[in-house]
């Protein structure tokens, strides 16, 4: 190994041990999710609800399962991508796989093996190392967050269109300009002063800088990728609409269309588990400013919620098959 190498191997065992957050914050989490929930359903009328998601037929239920599914594959094809650029010479069958087994530990186990560490630690097994596993994983998560940011701020003159209130077009103009930032600073933090990289926070995040902005370098995998992230997000606002449509005709789509990137962005803090508590809080609130019942903005979360929960059940076989692959391969002692 070089001595170049060195700081970034450090770099991604540091990145890959926070990815392993305390327990308690898991239990904090789980309390987030738990309370959010009480305060959401406290206002509601049961019988309401239950009327409202009659409405839904299993056929449309079961399509927006299949969107969410086919979404995956779109997922699993724009980090392959951003492997192919690396060179890691991966199969697109076996990231699919890897992205479905980091479902399933993001959306139905409440442990502290994420997701994203899942795919890297899989990656990893392959043969690759453990810096390329890494900085794979997080360059795709902010090509996910730039695109959604891009369509937040493209949908942002909609809103203003329809008139949406001036203090939650203050809150929503926040959120983009801080997404912004960050995704701005993820991209250049290598090239600030000599001197702030003296800190080893501060190199670490350099290194994925230097990573990242690789990727938009290659002219192979840019347009590439961004059609991806721009169809996955896509899915999202496909299905969504297809629910509210369905639930509560005569809605204004197109200003509902506008509000999810703002809506999904803000959600995607990682303060609940796999998100449930917050996104249906935020969602009402959200879809609300489009005029939508609130009953039908929380049947629609929660429909959400449950299609990705789905998708990750689909994760969990097949990382039921990954194990006893691996336990077969073990030597008999």
């Amino acid at each position: 190994m070089t001595e170049d190498a060195q700081p970034q191997m450090d770099t991604v065992e540091a990145i890959a041990s926070r990815g392993k957050p305390h327990p308690m914050w898991i239990v904090l989490k789980a309390a987030i999710s738990l309370g959010l929930f009480v305060v959401v359903f406290w206002r509601f009328d049961f019988a309401t609800l239950w009327e409202r998601s009659r409405q839904l037929s299993g056929a449309l239920i079961s399509a927006v399962v299949l969107m969410f599914a086919v979404q995956a594959f779109f997922a699993a094809w724009r980090w392959w991508v951003i492997l192919r650029h690396h060179r890691l010479g991966m199969r697109l069958s076996t990231t699919m796989r890897i992205c479905l087994i980091g479902a399933f530990f993001n959306q139905l186990l409440p442990s502290s093996f994420g997701g994203d560490v899942a795919r890297a630690w899989y990656v990893y097994r392959n043969g690759h190392s453990k810096r390329i596993s890494v900085l794979t994983v997080l360059s795709d998560r902010i090509y996910g967050m730039a695109m959604l940011a891009g369509l937040a701020a493209i949908f942002f003159p909609v809103l203003v269109h329809y008139s949406v209130k001036p203090d939650a077009l203050i809150v929503i103009g926040a959120v983009i300009a801080a997404a912004s930032t960050a995704l701005g600073a993820a991209f250049w933090l290598d090239r600030l002063p000599a001197w702030t990289l003296r800190w080893r926070f501060m190199r670490h995040l350099g290194y994925l800088s230097e990573a990242t902005r690789a990727v938009a370098g290659d002219r192979r995998a840019m347009a590439p990728l961004l059609a991806l992230s721009l169809l996955i997000h896509a899915v999202t606002i496909l299905a969504i609409l297809v629910l509210l449509a369905a639930i509560a005709p005569r809605l204004n789509l197109l200003l509902c269309a506008a509000l999810v990137p703002v809506i999904m962005l803000m959600a995607m803090v990682p303060i609940s588990i796999a998100g449930w508590g917050v996104r249906e809080s935020i969602m009402i609130y959200g879809l609300g400013l489009a005029n939508v019942p609130p009953e039908a903005a929380l049947i629609t979360s929660i429909l959400v919620g449950l299609s990705l929960a789905a998708v990750g059940l689909l994760g969990g076989l097949a990382w039921l098959v990954q194990v006893n692959r691996d336990a077969r391969r073990q030597p008999v002692v």
